[in-house]
This record gives C-alpha cells, sequence and structure tokens, in this order.
C-alpha cells in the first residue's frame, strides 16, 4: 500500500507548478534604483546594535545576492496545502533533499514520506545511478523501486528551490534580478533584521512580504510570478533550469528568514501564501500553502550513500513548527 501512495506523491511532484503563464504576463516598469543603507556583509560584528543601525532593503539584498551567487545550494524543502496540514504534519507530508549543479547538470535528489511527525517507519527513498532506491523495513536494506522514478534520470521541479531566489548565478545576473524586483513597486517588503536565540544557537532573523502587486494594463495581481520574472531576466530559463513553485503566480510570500550569523546566509525560511485581492471581474487569489526550507551550501554535489541507516530526513524551524 505504502508504494501506491509514493507513486502518487510522485506523480503529483513530477508536474511543474506555475510555468504555464510565465511568459504570458510579464509586464515591467521603470527600475528603481538599489538601495545604499546601512549594511552588513561577512565577517562584520552582529548585535543587536549593528541590525538595529542597517536598512532593511539593503541588507536583504546583500542576503539575495550573496545566496544568488553561491555555486551549489542544497535545499530540503516540504510543501503542506493549508496551515492545519503544516501544524500537524500528517497526510503525506513529504520531505525533498536536493542539490543541482547547474553546470554539469548533475543533481542530487531524497526523499522521506512520513503519515505523521510520530511515524516510526517513514518511508525513505534516494537517486542513485538513475535509479530510485527506498529502504525497506523488512529486510533492512535499500531496494529499486518498482516503478518509474522520472526524478531520478532527469532533473525534477517541484520542491527543490524556494520560490524567490536559485543559487548558480553570476554577481552580474544576481543584480539583474535584483533589478527586475525593484522595478514592481511594494513587491519586495523587507523588516528590521533582529537576533534569534533558539536551541542554543544564535540567528538573524528577517521577515519579508513579497505582496501581490497589480502589473501592466490592467493584467491584474502578480505575485510569485515576478521572482520568476526577474529570473527570467538574469538570462536563465524557468523551464530548463527549472524553477520550483508551489504557489499561483497571482500568489505572494511573507517570509520569515533564519540567516547564519557568520556568512549571512540563509539557514532556514518559512514561507507562507499571501492572497490577492479580487481585482475588475477577476475574484480573489486564496494563498493557504505554507513551505519550509533549510538550507546549506556545499562545496561539491552531495553523493548518494546507500548504507545500512534509512536516512530519515528531517526539517528544522527555530521558533518551532508554529504559524509565523
Amino acid at each position: 500500500m505504502i508504494w501506491l501512495v509514493v507513486l502518487a506523491v510522485l506523480l503529483v511532484i513530477a508536474v511543474p507548478a506555475g510555468y504555464f503563464g510565465w511568459r504570458a504576463f510579464s509586464n515591467r516598469e521603470s527600475a528603481g534604483g538599489a538601495p545604499h543603507g546601512k549594511t552588513i556583509t561577512p565577517g562584520q560584528p552582529v548585535t543587536a546594535q549593528t541590525l538595529g543601525e542597517v536598512d532593511p532593503a539593503t541588507f536583504f539584498e546583500g542576503v539575495a545576492k550573496r545566496q544568488m551567487t553561491q555555486p551549489l545550494a542544497r535545499l530540503k524543502v516540504s510543501h503542506f496545502d493549508d496551515t492545519q496540514k503544516f501544524l500537524s504534519r500528517t497526510g503525506n507530508w513529504v520531505i525533498v533533499d536536493s542539490a543541482i549543479d547547474h553546470k554539469t547538470d548533475k543533481y542530487y535528489f531524497a526523499q522521506t514520506f512520513r503519515s505523521s511527525p510520530n511515524d516510526d517507519e517513514p518511508t525513505s527513498a534516494i537517486c542513485k545511478g538513475g535509479k530510485s532506491y527506498s529502504w525497506s523495513h523488512i529486510v533492512k536494506k535499500w531496494q529499486v523501486v518498482p516503478f518509474d522514478s522520472p526524478e531520478c534520470y532527469k532533473k525534477p521541479y517541484t520542491s527543490t528551490g524556494d520560490s524567490l531566489f536559485s543559487s548558480g548565478l553570476t554577481p552580474d545576473q544576481a543584480d539583474k534580478a535584483l533589478k527586475t524586483l525593484r522595478s514592481y513597486d511594494g513587491f519586495v517588503n523587507p523588516a528590521k533584521p533582529t537576533l534569534l536565540s533558539a536551541g542554543g544557537r544564535t540567528y538573524v532573523r528577517q521577515v519579508v512580504d513579497f505582496k501581490p502587486v497589480l502589473v501592466g494594463d490592467d493584467q491584474g495581481y502578480a505575485g510569485t510570478a515576478i521572482t520568476m520574472w526577474a529570473f527570467r531576466d538574469a538570462g536563465e530559463d524557468p523551464v530548463s533550469w527549472p524553477w520550483s513553485n508551489p504557489w499561483p503566480l497571482g500568489v505572494g510570500i511573507h517570509a520569515v528568514y533564519y540567516l547564519d550569523t557568520k556568512t549571512l546566509l540563509p539557514v532556514a525560511v518559512f514561507e507562507k501564501g499571501i492572497g490577492a485581492p479580487a481585482h475588475g471581474s477577476d475574484k480573489p487569489i486564496p494563498a493557504p500553502g505554507i513551505q519550509v526550507i533549510n538550507y546549506s551550501f556545499p562545496k561539491t554535489l552531495p553523493a548518494p550513500v546507500l548504507n545500512n541507516s534509512p536516512q530519515y530526513l528531517s526539517l528544522l524551524l527555530p521558533q518551532g513548527w508554529k504559524v509565523q
């Protein structure tokens, strides 16, 4: 029975979300200049006082550019259709662990499927040599999955990104992406960063709201479409890269970032959809979904290892599993 569940999930996540309109609705305005307020860069003291002095927009653009210009990013991602599923983590809770080297098109991809937070025997799957292997709780070893697993022989789409920024870009490409984001007035809204101590570790916490905005000649609201357009304007194709986005293109994102105090790169982010209001004859666009991402930035692509362990995946939220 678990294979039927896993197969159903894989069939769903194999479809690239939100791609079909990525060219149709873009209509840019004149881009504003880059913010030049006070900020902190890696290596400088990170204290409550220094954070209190930074300009939120300048600081966040620095974070975003650092993320985009990392050669390689490894993300662990879970998306939940609604708040209740997020809070309970029931109903086929999936964690995807992936890293894509866009220079070589090689990638790492693994998943854990749980029925609840207390599931004692989750299903783990990992790609190796173009095949999917799953941990058997009966024979206590990895076995080849007995059905087609396209995520193991072509770059996967869903749950391989954070819907906002992609690593692997050059500094010039990152600047072009940020310029596009600025051109949609009111879309990026960073709050003042603060220090947070949790779980024996200190983070920089920054809330950034990517709010839906009206675009073009009465084309309606755009939200996550704008981050996709920014990626396109950086010179990359959101389809072939690929770009992962579980939300409708008109929906925004309320993002709570947790940054490493030394690198000022994301460690984790909590994302909640921001719905778009009604406009003209268009109905409101609801956004009930929640997404959680953990980040690391390795120097090399992880290698799949089939050892004597099921290698269950987990996710960290520094402030706990709650709506933020």
